[in-house]
């Protein structure tokens, strides 16, 4: 006996015999033990997954819901943990329809025996091909009143759409949607984009890249006027402007609708002459004022044309008063006749066409209670002439 159980051939067969047994009791106790198919529980809808390379493959068309019936012992029926699911392993076909393709159960708990119905199912695999399209940026909403956005600027210009063909024969655009609703400053923004067809966004379409960058600029309101040149500090004694001649003489002003609507003209920048003795060339900054957001060009190229200057006086030139307030009277007291006697300096062209008709001289009581009032004389006087001699011209006015 014992020389029969020292052959190989036999240890190997009881070996193999052991195994076998072990491998039942470990992996399906049901094999061992008869299932007890008077308990059972029947579970629809139940999703069905698809196993298979979404990379090659579009899945076209396949039964996505099943019934599942279990049976097995009754505490182990209505203590089911949801851990189990059913698919279909489809990693192994090539495109095309397949019919008949086995259903198939994980997770389930052991001593469990399972029925699918329908147990096979028919699936559809279309391989994914891959087009180029150029990208659209749709601006969706309103700027504010009089506010305009140039042509988007996108990169990259052009993507790729990936998927089945049948798919990509729906895709009619690519598009970036930008909101832009009541927005005055520009975009510059990362945006996902999205493929659509004729019946709007598609789904199973995949874009590369799926985020483009996106800019718009917004241009503010703006309207084209004359620039207006002031003289902060004339030339010195003995010199007077003859022309002061802008190289461009409009300029571009950006800001609200309604600031734009009122101007006429620009006020540039104040030139101080107090040294200048010779015609002279002088780039200065546009300056921005009152409600302009923006001005173009930014700078101005300015020729300043210089004479001798030459004097002419004027007598009797009335004074006037503005800005009285309602139910006041004004008086002036000095100058006691209420005229005064100016002396005029500039270029000799220009100072022989002036006559007093030309010159105004005015003091301002705006918002002045009643009083008595020592207040700057101020002229309002054809373009480059100025008033010499004396230094400060002021008036005294009472209010009553």
């Amino acid at each position: 006996m014992s020389k029969w159980l020292e052959r190989d051939v036999v240890l190997r067969l009881v070996s193999i015999g052991v195994a076998i047994m072990l491998w039942i009791s470990v992996t399906d106790a049901s094999i061992l033990t008869p299932v007890d198919e008077s308990n059972s529980t029947r579970i629809r809808d139940v999703t069905v997954e698809a196993k298979y390379d979404k990379s090659r493959f579009e899945l076209v068309k396949m039964t996505d819901k099943v019934e599942l019936i279990l049976y097995g012992d009754k505490y182990t029926l209505e203590y089911l943990p949801p851990t189990y699911h059913i698919y279909a392993d489809l990693r192994k076909l090539g495109p095309g329809v397949h019919h008949d393709v086995p259903l198939q159960v994980d997770g389930l708990p052991a001593g469990v025996k399972k029925k699918i119905k329908p147990a096979k199912i028919d699936v559809k695999l279309e391989e994914k091909i891959q087009r180029e399209m150029p990208v659209q940026v749709d601006l969706i909403g309103k700027f504010p009143k009089g506010y305009t956005a140039s042509v988007p600027i996108v990169n990259p210009t052009k993507v790729f759409v990936r998927g089945s063909e049948s798919k990509l024969d729906e895709v009619t655009a690519v598009k970036a949607v930008v909101a832009v609703d009541e927005t005055t400053k520009s975009i510059n923004k990362l945006v996902k984009l999205q493929a659509y067809g004729e019946k709007g966004p598609l789904n199973r379409v995949d874009v590369y890249p799926d985020v483009v960058n996106v800019q718009v600029a917004v241009n503010s309101p703006n309207k084209e006027v004359p620039l207006k040149l002031e003289i902060d500090k004339g030339p010195p004694p003995g010199y007077a402007v003859e022309s002061i001649q802008p190289k461009k003489e409009t300029v571009t002003v950006y800001g609200p609708q309604n600031y734009l609507d009122s101007l006429q003209y620009y006020m540039g920048p104040k030139l101080n002459l107090e040294n200048v003795t010779h015609d002279i060339t002088i780039r200065m900054p546009i300056p921005i004022r009152d409600n302009a957001t923006k001005v173009e060009p930014k700078e101005v190229e300015i020729y300043v044309k210089m004479v001798p200057s030459k004097t002419k006086s004027f007598e009797t030139i009335p004074l006037q008063v503005t800005g009285v307030g309602e139910g006041l009277k004004t008086k002036i007291l000095s100058p006691e006749s209420g005229n005064l006697n100016i002396t005029l300096s500039g270029a000799p062209e220009q100072l022989e066409k002036v006559d007093a008709s030309d010159i105004k001289a005015y003091v301002d009581v705006s918002n002045l209670p009643k009083g008595k009032y020592e207040i700057p004389i101020r002229f309002s006087l054809p373009y480059h002439i100025q008033v010499v001699g004396q230094k400060d011209f002021k008036a005294t006015v009472s209010l009553d």
